[in-house]
């Protein structure tokens, strides 16, 4: 039966290959591509062209890991012990062909062997073929096992660095956390037992300026339609850039420049309303004018304005004209929000030149700064440090509300900055309610402070 099909298969193919041959409109392989791609008829047809003349027929049966399978029939009647004595010559026959073929499809064979028309296997034999090309697709193999273990221990490493990493900055964020915490008490325990009697004068305005978190925040008086950020009248025309405060009083003020922009002052609003603080917002005209819902939020929730001119930058910190400059941004800022305000801080803090000279002269308090976070060149981490390292009580806090959300390092500070200065017992305010405590503290005028340069 077997020699039967094979005699109808070379039939068929030689009779295939005639028809392209006189047609000559398509190429098909030749019997070796096909036994050399792993055909099972081709290697069948291949191997008995061999073997069949001895008496001997074979059957190429398909089968996985590219092994292939081979049986074996002794057409021949032969004693069972001259077939067995044929099994080496006959495996070794076998796995030569196959090794000429040199296929990456072929890497061993599995040969069982019987006496035709008897069920009974004589012998079976598995063989690794080592040919070139299996050879070159075991390299292969290798050489892919051995990069996926690379890529694995990448991986795992990468994940194993990124896991003490975190845990190593959850531990800083911790112990930055309780340090300052342990420090406000410290300072706290160390405070002058005469400090009520200093701070007698001044804490009603101190209540009035920080209320507790779960009343609204007071505002100061203003005339009917509109708030008015009004300052005392001795810092009028002045520089300021601190107050002097008890210690006991713990008042600070936060303050932001060069806003609003989307989606940094909008995450900064939020923070500074779940956690009830109030803060000051210097903006500029250039900035207002594309995002007025923003400036309108600050005022409904509490927050103070400052004029920072109408455009961020300016060369050398000059105007060609400070007029419009200031006066601009100041109706623009009445126009979108109703108020009115007495502050303005010139471009990187710089008093050279004739914005602050005409500010002075329409009575703006020009409002520089004490601590600076240097949050538009450093990490959260070290913003912090450079605030809560420097934080006295009455001075005033320079962050910036510009730049992309999720890389400000002010928005990712904010939060811890709020809670530690809390724990250390300070409270918030604006600008102007820290100069009206000022004023309250001291009703003396002070001394006109000389013009200095200052950057950001």
């Amino acid at each position: 039966m077997i020699h039967g099909s094979v005699e109808l298969f070379a039939f068929g193919f030689k009779d295939s290959m005639a028809h392209a041959t006189t047609s000559g409109s398509t190429r098909h392989p030749s019997l070796l591509e096909l036994a050399q791609a792993g055909n099972c008829r081709a290697l069948t047809y291949w191997m008995n062209s061999f073997l069949s003349p001895q008496g001997v027929d074979v059957q190429v049966l398909p089968a996985t890991d590219r092994f292939l399978r081979i049986l074996v029939d002794f057409r021949t009647p032969r004693q069972r012990e001259a077939c067995l004595r044929l099994r080496d010559r006959l495996v070794r026959f076998i796995c030569y062909r196959l090794w000429t073929l040199n296929s990456e499809v072929i890497s061993g064979v599995r040969i069982v062997a019987r006496v035709a028309g008897d069920s009974r296997i004589l012998w079976q034999v598995s063989v690794q073929i080592n040919s070139p090309a299996t050879a070159r697709v075991r390299r292969t193999k290798q050489v892919t096992l051995r990069h996926q273990q690379a890529m694995n221990q990448l991986k795992f490493r990468t994940f194993r660095s990124l896991f003490m990493s975190s845990i190593t900055l959850a531990g800083f964020f911790i112990g930055y956390r309780l340090f300052y915490g342990e420090m406000g008490r410290l300072w706290s325990q160390e405070a002058p037992k005469d400090a009520p009697m200093l701070a007698g004068s001044a804490s009603n305005a101190i209540a009035a300026a920080n209320p507790p978190r779960s009343e609204p925040m007071l505002r100061l008086p203003s005339p009917p339609g509109y708030t008015n950020f009004v300052v005392p009248e001795r810092f009028r025309g002045q520089v300021v850039s601190h107050v002097d405060l008890p210690e006991t009083e713990k008042v600070i003020a936060l303050t932001f420049d060069d806003g609003p922009q989307a989606g940094t002052t909008a995450q900064i609003l939020d923070t500074l309303k779940e956690y009830n603080t109030p803060a000051t917002f210097f903006v500029a005209g250039v900035n207002l004018k594309s995002q007025p819902e923003l400036a309108r939020r600050m005022v409904e929730e509490g927050h103070a304005i400052g004029n920072r001119g109408w455009n961020r930058t300016l060369e050398n910190g000059k105007a060609a004209d400070p007029k419009a400059e200031i006066d601009r941004t100041a109706k623009l800022i009445h126009e979108i929000t109703g108020t009115k305000t007495g502050l303005f801080r010139p471009a990187d803090g710089r008093l050279d030149n004739e914005l602050v000279s005409y500010a002075q002269e329409k009575q703006y308090a020009v409002t520089l700064w004490s601590i600076d976070s240097q949050d538009a060149l450093v990490a959260a981490p070290l913003l912090l440090d450079n605030v809560l390292r420097n934080t006295r009580s009455g001075r005033i806090i320079l962050l910036h509300d510009r730049g992309s959300a999720n890389q400000s390092p002010t928005v990712q500070a904010l939060p811890q900055l709020i809670t530690a200065l809390q724990q250390q017992g300070y409270r918030f305010v604006t600008v102007p309610q820290l100069l009206a405590m000022q004023a309250a503290v001291q009703p003396k005028e002070p001394q006109p402070q000389p013009r200095e340069t200052k950057l950001t």
